[in-house]
Protein backbone atom coordinates (compact mmCIF):
# COMPACT_ATOMS: atom_id res chain seq x y z
CA UNK A 1 0.00 0.00 0.00
CA UNK A 2 3.01 2.29 0.28
CA UNK A 3 5.96 2.64 -2.09
CA UNK A 4 9.24 4.32 -1.17
CA UNK A 5 11.60 5.90 -3.68
CA UNK A 6 14.82 7.83 -3.22
CA UNK A 7 15.61 10.66 -5.65
CA UNK A 8 18.89 12.11 -4.45
CA UNK A 9 18.23 13.78 -1.11
CA UNK A 10 14.45 13.45 -1.54
CA UNK A 11 12.43 10.54 -0.15
CA UNK A 12 9.17 10.01 -2.08
CA UNK A 13 6.36 8.13 -0.34
CA UNK A 14 3.56 7.00 -2.66
CA UNK A 15 0.20 5.82 -1.36
CA UNK A 16 -0.39 2.89 -3.70
CA UNK A 17 -4.10 1.99 -3.84
CA UNK A 18 -4.95 3.53 -7.20
CA UNK A 19 -7.93 1.19 -7.70
CA UNK A 20 -9.43 2.67 -4.50
CA UNK A 21 -8.34 6.24 -5.34
CA UNK A 22 -5.59 5.77 -2.72
CA UNK A 23 -8.05 5.85 0.17
CA UNK A 24 -6.49 5.04 3.54
CA UNK A 25 -7.06 1.38 4.41
CA UNK A 26 -6.55 -0.10 7.89
CA UNK A 27 -2.83 -0.42 8.54
CA UNK A 28 -1.74 2.28 6.11
CA UNK A 29 -1.29 4.91 8.82
CA UNK A 30 1.23 2.66 10.57
CA UNK A 31 3.10 2.13 7.28
CA UNK A 32 3.39 5.88 6.68
CA UNK A 33 4.55 6.43 10.27
CA UNK A 34 7.23 3.75 9.85
CA UNK A 35 8.34 5.31 6.56
CA UNK A 36 8.66 8.70 8.27
CA UNK A 37 10.79 7.10 11.01
CA UNK A 38 13.10 5.69 8.33
CA UNK A 39 13.31 9.02 6.49
CA UNK A 40 14.15 10.82 9.72
CA UNK A 41 16.90 8.33 10.59
CA UNK A 42 18.49 8.60 7.13
CA UNK A 43 20.88 11.56 7.13
CA UNK A 44 21.03 11.51 3.33
CA UNK A 45 17.30 12.27 3.17
CA UNK A 46 16.72 16.01 3.45
CA UNK A 47 13.11 16.33 2.20
CA UNK A 48 10.07 14.03 2.20
CA UNK A 49 7.49 14.11 -0.62
CA UNK A 50 4.10 12.41 -0.26
CA UNK A 51 1.89 11.60 -3.25
CA UNK A 52 -0.67 9.11 -4.56
CA UNK A 53 -0.36 6.45 -7.26
CA UNK A 54 -1.93 7.05 -10.66
CA UNK A 55 -3.29 10.34 -11.93
CA UNK A 56 -6.84 10.40 -10.53
CA UNK A 57 -6.24 10.84 -6.82
CA UNK A 58 -3.70 12.05 -4.29
CA UNK A 59 -5.67 10.46 -1.45
CA UNK A 60 -9.46 10.31 -1.61
CA UNK A 61 -9.87 10.10 2.17
CA UNK A 62 -10.45 7.32 4.64
CA UNK A 63 -11.74 3.93 3.55
CA UNK A 64 -15.48 4.49 4.03
CA UNK A 65 -16.36 0.77 4.11
CA UNK A 66 -13.87 0.14 6.92
CA UNK A 67 -14.97 3.28 8.75
CA UNK A 68 -18.67 2.38 8.57
CA UNK A 69 -17.95 -0.94 10.31
CA UNK A 70 -16.56 0.74 13.44
CA UNK A 71 -18.36 1.34 16.69
CA UNK A 72 -17.96 4.72 18.48
CA UNK A 73 -14.89 3.54 20.40
CA UNK A 74 -13.30 2.23 17.21
CA UNK A 75 -14.09 5.50 15.43
CA UNK A 76 -12.48 7.44 18.26
CA UNK A 77 -9.32 5.31 18.02
CA UNK A 78 -9.25 5.76 14.26
CA UNK A 79 -9.50 9.54 14.64
CA UNK A 80 -6.71 9.49 17.21
CA UNK A 81 -4.48 7.49 14.86
CA UNK A 82 -5.16 9.85 11.96
CA UNK A 83 -4.54 12.89 14.13
CA UNK A 84 -1.27 11.39 15.37
CA UNK A 85 -0.05 11.04 11.78
CA UNK A 86 -1.11 14.56 10.80
CA UNK A 87 0.55 16.06 13.86
CA UNK A 88 3.69 14.05 13.11
CA UNK A 89 3.81 15.48 9.60
CA UNK A 90 3.08 19.02 10.81
CA UNK A 91 5.93 18.78 13.32
CA UNK A 92 8.26 16.59 11.23
CA UNK A 93 11.88 17.66 11.60
CA UNK A 94 12.50 17.66 7.84
CA UNK A 95 10.54 19.64 5.22
CA UNK A 96 7.53 17.81 3.77
CA UNK A 97 5.83 18.38 0.43
CA UNK A 98 2.44 17.08 -0.71
CA UNK A 99 2.62 16.38 -4.46
CA UNK A 100 -1.10 16.52 -5.21
CA UNK A 101 -1.88 14.81 -8.50
CA UNK A 102 -5.68 14.50 -8.26
CA UNK A 103 -8.44 14.32 -5.66
CA UNK A 104 -7.34 15.33 -2.15
CA UNK A 105 -10.51 14.78 -0.18
CA UNK A 106 -11.25 14.29 3.52
CA UNK A 107 -8.24 12.55 5.01
CA UNK A 108 -6.33 13.28 1.82
CA UNK A 109 -6.94 17.00 2.21
CA UNK A 110 -5.87 16.70 5.85
CA UNK A 111 -2.70 14.92 4.70
CA UNK A 112 -1.91 17.74 2.28
CA UNK A 113 -2.58 20.44 4.89
CA UNK A 114 -0.30 18.66 7.38
CA UNK A 115 2.64 19.00 4.97
CA UNK A 116 4.76 22.14 4.86
CA UNK A 117 4.16 22.70 1.15
CA UNK A 118 1.57 21.71 -1.47
CA UNK A 119 2.63 21.44 -5.11
CA UNK A 120 -0.58 20.85 -7.05
CA UNK A 121 -1.53 19.65 -10.51
CA UNK A 122 -4.06 21.81 -12.34
CA UNK A 123 -6.29 18.72 -12.24
CA UNK A 124 -6.29 18.46 -8.43
CA UNK A 125 -9.45 18.87 -6.39
CA UNK A 126 -9.57 19.68 -2.67
CA UNK A 127 -12.43 19.33 -0.23
CA UNK A 128 -13.98 17.98 2.93
CA UNK A 129 -16.96 15.87 1.77
CA UNK A 130 -17.61 14.44 5.25
CA UNK A 131 -20.56 16.74 5.92
CA UNK A 132 -22.40 15.16 2.96
CA UNK A 133 -22.15 11.86 4.86
CA UNK A 134 -23.59 13.58 7.95
CA UNK A 135 -20.23 13.49 9.71
CA UNK A 136 -17.19 15.79 9.88
CA UNK A 137 -13.40 15.83 9.45
CA UNK A 138 -11.70 13.98 12.28
CA UNK A 139 -8.02 13.62 11.39
CA UNK A 140 -7.21 17.19 12.37
CA UNK A 141 -9.02 18.80 9.45
CA UNK A 142 -10.97 21.38 11.44
CA UNK A 143 -7.81 22.52 13.20
CA UNK A 144 -5.45 22.41 10.22
CA UNK A 145 -7.94 24.18 7.95
CA UNK A 146 -8.29 27.09 10.36
CA UNK A 147 -4.52 27.21 10.82
CA UNK A 148 -3.73 27.16 7.08
CA UNK A 149 -6.79 28.88 5.57
CA UNK A 150 -8.31 31.05 8.31
CA UNK A 151 -11.63 30.56 10.12
CA UNK A 152 -14.05 31.88 7.48
CA UNK A 153 -12.54 29.90 4.61
CA UNK A 154 -12.25 26.77 6.77
CA UNK A 155 -15.96 27.01 7.62
CA UNK A 156 -16.79 27.33 3.94
CA UNK A 157 -14.88 24.17 3.01
CA UNK A 158 -15.91 22.05 6.00
CA UNK A 159 -19.59 23.03 6.20
CA UNK A 160 -20.34 23.09 2.47
CA UNK A 161 -18.68 19.77 1.61
CA UNK A 162 -17.94 21.08 -1.88
CA UNK A 163 -14.90 20.19 -3.97
CA UNK A 164 -12.64 23.08 -4.99
CA UNK A 165 -10.38 23.17 -8.04
CA UNK A 166 -6.68 23.91 -7.70
CA UNK A 167 -7.25 27.20 -9.50
CA UNK A 168 -10.00 28.18 -7.04
CA UNK A 169 -7.63 27.33 -4.17
CA UNK A 170 -4.89 29.54 -5.59
CA UNK A 171 -5.73 32.39 -3.23
CA UNK A 172 -6.58 30.26 -0.18
CA UNK A 173 -3.02 30.29 1.09
CA UNK A 174 -2.17 26.59 1.34
CA UNK A 175 -1.07 25.84 -2.24
CA UNK A 176 2.57 26.63 -2.93
CA UNK A 177 2.50 26.17 -6.70
CA UNK A 178 0.13 24.89 -9.42
CA UNK A 179 1.54 23.23 -12.54
CA UNK A 180 0.38 21.09 -15.46
CA UNK A 181 0.05 17.37 -14.64
CA UNK A 182 2.99 16.41 -16.83
CA UNK A 183 5.22 18.93 -15.02
CA UNK A 184 4.16 18.00 -11.48
CA UNK A 185 6.97 15.61 -10.58
CA UNK A 186 9.71 17.79 -12.07
CA UNK A 187 8.38 20.93 -10.36
CA UNK A 188 8.08 19.15 -7.03
CA UNK A 189 11.57 17.66 -7.15
CA UNK A 190 13.02 20.99 -8.27
CA UNK A 191 11.46 22.75 -5.28
CA UNK A 192 12.54 19.90 -2.98
CA UNK A 193 16.11 20.25 -4.26
CA UNK A 194 16.09 23.92 -3.26
CA UNK A 195 15.12 22.93 0.29
CA UNK A 196 17.64 20.08 0.34
CA UNK A 197 20.48 22.54 -0.26
CA UNK A 198 19.75 24.29 3.05
CA UNK A 199 21.25 23.00 6.27
CA UNK A 200 18.83 20.53 7.91
CA UNK A 201 19.22 21.87 11.45
CA UNK A 202 18.63 25.46 10.35
CA UNK A 203 15.51 24.30 8.51
CA UNK A 204 14.31 22.37 11.55
CA UNK A 205 14.75 25.34 13.89
CA UNK A 206 13.07 27.76 11.47
CA UNK A 207 10.14 25.39 10.98
CA UNK A 208 9.75 24.97 14.75
CA UNK A 209 9.54 28.73 15.26
CA UNK A 210 7.12 29.17 12.37
CA UNK A 211 4.79 26.43 13.63
CA UNK A 212 4.66 27.96 17.08
CA UNK A 213 3.79 31.41 15.69
CA UNK A 214 0.13 30.50 15.30
CA UNK A 215 -0.10 28.99 18.78
CA UNK A 216 1.76 31.44 21.05
CA UNK A 217 1.26 35.02 22.18
CA UNK A 218 3.61 37.34 20.29
CA UNK A 219 6.17 37.76 23.09
CA UNK A 220 6.39 34.03 23.75
CA UNK A 221 6.88 33.46 20.04
CA UNK A 222 9.59 36.11 19.88
CA UNK A 223 11.36 34.52 22.84
CA UNK A 224 11.26 31.12 21.12
CA UNK A 225 12.55 32.65 17.89
CA UNK A 226 15.50 34.24 19.67
CA UNK A 227 16.28 30.98 21.48
CA UNK A 228 16.14 28.83 18.34
CA UNK A 229 18.19 31.43 16.47
CA UNK A 230 20.86 31.36 19.16
CA UNK A 231 20.85 27.55 19.27
CA UNK A 232 21.45 27.36 15.53
CA UNK A 233 23.88 30.31 15.63
CA UNK A 234 26.25 28.37 17.86
CA UNK A 235 26.66 25.49 15.42
CA UNK A 236 29.66 25.14 13.08
CA UNK A 237 27.49 25.27 9.95
CA UNK A 238 26.03 28.64 10.92
CA UNK A 239 29.43 30.11 11.71
CA UNK A 240 30.75 28.80 8.39
CA UNK A 241 27.75 30.20 6.54
CA UNK A 242 28.33 33.68 7.92
CA UNK A 243 32.04 33.54 7.21
CA UNK A 244 31.42 32.36 3.64
CA UNK A 245 29.14 35.36 3.12
CA UNK A 246 31.79 37.74 4.49
CA UNK A 247 34.46 36.15 2.28
CA UNK A 248 32.34 36.84 -0.79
Amino acid sequence: MLKTEQAGAVRILTIDRADKMNAFAPGLIALVEAALDEALADEATRVVVITGAGNRAFVAGNDVAALAALDPVGAYRDMQAGQRLMKRLHEFEKPTIAMVNGYALGGGFELALACDFVISSTEARFGFPEISLDTMPGWGGTQLAVLKLGLARAKELVLSGRHHSADACRGYGFVTRIVAPEALREATLDFAATLARRHPFALEMAKRALNRAAEMPLQAGLDLEAATYALNFGTPHARAGLQNFLNK
